[in-house]
Parts: C-alpha cells; sequence; structure tokens
C-alpha cells in the first residue's frame, strides 16, 4: 500500500493539474467574453466566428448606453451622458429600439419604395421590442488574427496600433428603422475597421418641434451628436482612434450625415463624414437660396427636414 508521501505527492499533483485547468478556463472564457474598460464602467462582450475562412473573427459588444434614458423631465431634452456602473456591464445582446409604428401598411405602402416594403415583415422582427429607454450603439471590432485585410491607403497605418472607426446612421424617413438591423461584423473583419450602429430617438419623440422653448425639436439628431462624443471620449478602449472617426448612412441618415457636417453642434465630433445616397438630399438651388436668406438656427423645425 503507498505511503502517506506518495498521497501528498499525488494530491499535489492533482492540484496543480487541477489549477492550470481552471486558469485554462478562465483565459479561454476571457478571449471568448473579452471585457473592455470605458470611461463609464467595465463592459462585456462577445467573440464571434464568422461563416468565412478568410475573415477572422469579431468582437462584438452590443447595447452600450452612450445617454441617460430620455424619459420622464428628460424627455423632449437634449441627451445626457450616462451613469457611471459598478462591476461588469454585459454587451451581448440588443438593446431595445426607439418607439415607431409599422403596422399601418396602406401608409407605408405610399411613403416607402417598393424595395422596402418588400421585406417589411424582416424589418417588422427587428423592432418589436421598443422602449424609449433606447439611446444605445453597437461596437464590432476585428481582432487581430484576421487573414485578410481591406487594401490600405498612404496614412491609414497607424503606429499605435489604433483602427479607424466608422459609424452608421439608419435611415428610416426619421420615422423607424434601428442600427440593431445592420451586422458591422463582416465590414469589421474584411476592413481591419471598427464599425458602429446606433439608435436615435425617431418620430415625434425625435423630431417634433413647437416652435418654442417647449419642444425645440431635432432631438434624434442631437442624439447622434452625443453618440459621436461618445465614440470619441471612448472609443481608444476598444483599440480604435479617435481622430478617424467617419460617419455614414444610408436614406434619411444620409441626410443626417449631411445635417451633422452642416452643424457647429458636431464640431470635432467626427473627421471623415460620408453621406452615401439619399433623395432626402436633394434641393433645388432656388430653394436653397430662398432658406439661406432666412438665416435658420440649426435647432429648426423638424418638418423642414
Amino acid at each position: 500500500m503507498p505511503g502517506p508521501s506518495w498521497m501528498c505527492r499525488s494530491l499535489a499533483k492533482a492540484s496543480v493539474l487541477l489549477w492550470m485547468g481552471m486558469l485554462s478556463v478562465c483565459e479561454s472564457a476571457a478571449q471568448h467574453y473579452p471585457v473592455v474598460t470605458t470611461n463609464y464602467g467595465k463592459i462585456r462582450g462577445v467573440k464571434v466566428t464568422l461563416p468565412n475562412e478568410i475573415l477572422g473573427p469579431v468582437e462584438q459588444y452590443l447595447g452600450i448606453p452612450y445617454a441617460l434614458a430620455p424619459t420622464g423631465e428628460r424627455r423632449f431634452q437634449a441627451p445626457e451622458p450616462p451613469m457611471s456602473w459598478p462591476g461588469i456591464r454585459n454587451a451581448t445582446q440588443f438593446a431595445p429600439v426607439c418607439p415607431q409604428f409599422l403596422e399601418d401598411r396602406f401608409l407605408l405602402n405610399d411613403m416607402m419604395p417598393v424595395w422596402f416594403t418588400a421585406n417589411l415583415d424582416t424589418v417588422v422582427t427587428y423592432v418589436q421590442e421598443q422602449n424609449e429607454d433606447c439611446l444605445y450603439m453597437n461596437v464590432y471590432v476585428p481582432t487581430e488574427d484576421g487573414k485578410s485585410t481591406l487594401l490600405s491607403y498612404d496614412g491609414d497605418v497607424d503606429l499605435n496600433g489604433l483602427k479607424p472607426v466608422m459609424v452608421y446612421i439608419h435611415g428610416g424617413s426619421y420615422m423607424e428603422g434601428t442600427g440593431n438591423m445592420i451586422d458591422g461584423s463582416i465590414l469589421a473583419s474584411y476592413g481591419n475597421v471598427i464599425v458602429i450602429t446606433i439608435n436615435y430617438r425617431l418620430g415625434v419623440l425625435g423630431f417634433l418641434s413647437t416652435g418654442d422653448q417647449a419642444a425645440k425639436g431635432n432631438y434624434g439628431l442631437l442624439d447622434q451628436i452625443q453618440a459621436l462624443r461618445w465614440i470619441k471620449e471612448n472609443i481608444q478602449a476598444f483599440k480604435g482612434d479617435p481622430k478617424r472617426v467617419t460617419i455614414f448612412g444610408s436614406g434619411a441618415g444620409a441626410s443626417c450625415v449631411s445635417l451633422l457636417t452642416l452643424s457647429h453642434y458636431s464640431e470635432g465630433a467626427c473627421s471623415q463624414p460620408q453621406h452615401g445616397f439619399s433623395p432626402h438630399g436633394r434641393v433645388g438651388l432656388d430653394k436653397l437660396q430662398e432658406t439661406s436668406s432666412l438665416n435658420l438656427p440649426f435647432m429648426f423645425p423638424a418638418s423642414f427636414l
């Protein structure tokens, strides 16, 4: 029968192996659920493998609050920065979308192009969970083990290893839509850029103006500016370059990009605006001359949009 010394050595070896196994599990969990530290607290994301052999995995951080909930006294007010949180905030699922109404099909058919209404059933699945507490963003970060990256141009290389950032503003006639519908994983992995999508207030809650101090309007645009400020202050935690932030969008989102570039409120928040295609962006020279003579402030009634 083995002596006590042999049993002690066996127990010691077993303890070491168990400790090594636990360490391996912890390291694996840390790699699969990465944690970043922002100015407001720590955020846990998830590392997702893409179904393509040339695209590397992407870290997804979903439902990150960039402003306080615009409810109660903060309804019809400019957004405020979020509160800090203790511990690690889980960011592995989408947050609710901003309130919107998609059931009035006959109205939508009159207002929207066929290519949009044909996919309306798919769109509805993304906007089932609605809440006024909806000012959240999603961040898609490429990993270093990607097998292919988009061709880069001179000056795109950062000695600190920081990646360029692309912020997508969704369209929807200022009445519907959500950044949750756009998966930025493929663009992030292929282009080796950080892709961000956002939610912003829509419809009456986002663009109503009473023409006086009661409700100035354009809160949806102010939400976008607050999101850009949050990104500038925190994107370095995701290895993003705050000096290389590009905003782009489609439809009403492209119009928003145009408006943001003209507003002094967004000065310094982004460096490279890209408009994309938007029929809303067309304006006649006569109308432009007419409105320029009015010297309209940025906080104009939403009906002018």
